[in-house]
């Protein structure tokens, strides 16, 4: 049997982050995106068994403090680790960009108080 999808997500109790109930079931995803939800009959290329797991779209951070450490590590950890896919930055009135060269070392040492930036 030929897979219909990339990965179809089986029996979690799914949160559309929409405010409704949970419900029971499969989500599947084709070239990165969910293209279904429900009771899902066709085969995926990989299969997650999620029973007793909660499946749910990406989270948004509206307030971190990543405008540093986005510049020396991509997947902003820990954010990334549960399950945020969205950051907000720069929301705090200071950020490293727009930045001027000649104002560089200056914005670290300020940064330094508030964020765990690497030497």
């Amino acid at each position: 049997m030929s897979a219909s999808f990339d990965l179809v997500i089986r029996g979690g109790q799914v949160f559309d982050g929409k405010g409704s109930e949970c419900v029971e079931a499969d989500v599947a995803i084709c070239d990165g995106r969910i293209v279904r939800v429900g009771a899902i009959a066709g085969a995926g290329r990989e299969e997650i068994d999620a029973r007793d797991r909660i499946i749910t779209p990406g989270f948004v951070d509206i307030h971190t403090h990543y405008d540093g450490q986005a510049t020396w590590s991509s997947q902003l950890s820990p954010s990334s680790w549960h399950g945020v896919t969205t950051a907000v930055m720069g929301n705090c009135g200071v950020g490293f960009a727009p930045c001027q060269a000649n104002q560089q070392d200056e914005l670290i040492r300020l940064m330094e108080g508030v964020e765990d930036i690497p030497a």
